[in-house]
């Protein structure tokens, strides 16, 4: 028998004469999101810096020369700035939701407040984004390897080699990258085995350490064709200034039957040491 039939009047007939109303669930089931990794990687002190204007400037110090000390003799003081980078607000990105008046009345659901959500997350996104793209800038635009290579042991080890070379801070890298990496990095002995790192991924299930470098993965990463470019980065390689956090307005607008709401975010972006990073391409994206 089928579900809809057995009784006089059928279910569709109740259906059809406003006996049965229809009811929207109050589950919504909410779109998929990427992991948001690289804004909380990176450098993000300099928000404090920026109340009035439109850049922030950063001194970067070099490295002073030590001389022999001689009696009688003042040491030659050394200069230890340099030009030195700057960060400009350049960013203004916002999104939007709206709902009628008549469909606010009817709604229990509370659309408005999940659409909220999605808004904030798509701001964060566009963050994360944007600052992703700098990655193959990183190292000047030196980019570690060929499109579509799988990660490798070898591969890490070079590109830490590199940046022990220039003197990179060991505590504050960390490794970002796509789900391709991660599928390779699971075949590595290294990165499941508690000899070698601080947080293994086998028996825990979390997504660990490889060389002491937390490694984060991300599906929002820049295209480089076969694969994405992801990067092993010191936190200082990068750094955002938001101008003005994250914020959302709710605006009633009688005249045009709806109310709106909307979030926005201010900020700047910029690679301040090019050598405290390495970007490198990944297997797919």
């Amino acid at each position: 028998m089928a579900y809809n039939s057995g009784t006089d009047p059928t279910l569709a007939e109740l259906i059809s004469r406003y006996w049965v109303p229809a009811v929207f669930s109050k589950n919504v089931i909410d779109h998929t999101q990427s992991n948001l990794v690289v804004a909380g990687s990176v450098n993000t002190e300099y928000r404090r810096e920026l109340s009035l204007g439109s850049v922030v400037y950063i001194p970067i110090t070099t490295e002073p020369s030590a001389s022999d000390v001689t009696p009688g003799t003042a040491l030659t003081a050394s200069d230890v700035t340099t030009t030195g980078t700057s960060i400009t607000i350049d960013h203004w990105k916002g999104a939007s939701a709206e709902i009628s008046e008549m469909a606010k009345v009817e709604d229990h659901v509370g659309y408005l407040d999940k659409a909220a959500k999605s808004l904030a997350y798509a701001i964060a996104k566009v963050v994360d984004t944007d600052l992703g793209a700098l990655f193959s800038t990183l190292n000047n635009s030196s980019v570690y390897g060929s499109d579509g290579q799988t990660m490798s042991d070898d591969i890490i080890i070079a590109m830490m080699e590199t940046l022990d070379e220039y003197d990179v801070p060991q505590d504050d890298r960390c490794i970002i990258t796509d789900p391709s990496s991660k599928a390779d990095l699971l075949k590595i002995d290294k990165f499941i085995r508690n000899d070698y790192v601080r947080n293994p991924v086998v028996p825990t299930g979390k997504f660990g350490d490889i060389y002491n470098m937390p490694v984060k993965i991300t599906n929002n990463l820049t295209d480089a064709g076969t694969g994405n470019y992801g990067a092993m980065l010191h936190r200082d390689a990068i750094a955002l200034v938001l101008q003005k956090d994250p914020y959302s307005q709710v605006i009633p607008e009688p005249k045009y039957h709806r109310t709106t709401i909307q979030t926005k975010v201010i900020y700047g972006l910029a690679v301040i040491r090019t050598y405290f990073g390495y970007g490198f391409y990944t297997r797919s994206d």
